[in-house]
C-alpha cells in the first residue's frame, strides 16, 4: 500500500511539474510573479530529549507557498503531511506552518541571501489518540537563478516540542535543505 501510495505522489508530481513551468514562463513574461511555489529536500541532525541523535533524510521536507511583494519581507506558508505504517500501526501527522523570509541582498527574492524564521504545529493521530506539538526554526538561505526558477539553499536550527500524546519528546534539528522555486 505504502509504494501505491509512493507511486501515485510520484506520477502527480511529474504530471505538474511541466505545468508549473509554463505557467512560471508567463508570470516572467507578464512582469512580477505574485507567488514563489517549492518542494525541498532535507538532512538534518536531530536530537530528542534524554535519547541519543541522528542523522534524518526527509524528502519532500516541505512544500511552500511564498507570498511575493516588493519589499524585503515576505510571508511563506509550508506544510509536511507524514505517514507510517511501521511496526504494523498506522501513523499520520500533518505539519502546517508558517515563516517570514527577509531578502538581504538588491535581488530581491528571486536571488541571493536571505534570513527566515517562523514557527508551526505538528498535529499527529497515532490510531489511538491525537496530539499536537509545537515548533519554531531559524536559517539562513541562498537562492541561485535556474533559467526561469531558482535552486534554493538553505541551513535551519528548529525546536519542536514535547508532546505527550504523540510520543514525541522535546527536540532539536541542525540542518540544510536544498530545493527549486517556481514563481507564478
Amino acid at each position: 500500500m505504502r509504494k501505491f501510495l509512493g507511486s501515485i505522489a510520484l506520477v502527480a508530481v511529474l504530471v505538474s511539474v511541466p505545468a508549473l513551468a509554463d505557467a512560471q514562463r508567463r508570470a516572467a513574461s507578464a512582469g512580477g510573479a505574485k507567488h514563489e511555489f517549492g518542494v525541498d529536500i532535507g538532512v538534518a541532525y536531530v536530537k530528542p530529549d534524554q535519547i541519543s541523535g541522528g542523522i534524518v533524510i526527509g524528502t519532500p521536507v516541505d512544500v511552500r507557498v511564498g507570498l511575493v511583494t516588493a519589499k524585503k519581507m515576505m510571508w511563506e506558508p509550508r506544510f509536511q503531511l507524514f505517514f507510517s505504517t511501521v511496526g504494523g500501526s498506522t501513523f499520520y501527522q500533518f505539519n502546517p506552518g508558517v515563516n517570514v523570509l527577509f531578502a538581504n541582498t538588491p535581488g530581491g527574492h528571486r536571488r541571493g541571501m536571505y534570513f527566515t524564521v517562523g514557527g508551526g504545529l505538528a498535529l499527529g493521530d497515532l490510531g489511538g489518540g491525537s496530539g499536537t506539538a509545537f515548533s519554531a526554526n531559524g536559517g539562513v538561505g541562498w537562492r541561485k537563478p535556474y533559467g526561469s526558477g531558482a535552486w534554493r539553499y538553505e541551513l535551519f536550527v528548529q525546536y519542536d516540542s514535547e508532546s505527550l500524546e504523540l510520543l514525541q519528546p522535546s527536540t532539536i534539528s541542525i540542518g540544510g535543505r536544498i530545493g527549486i522555486s517556481l514563481w507564478h
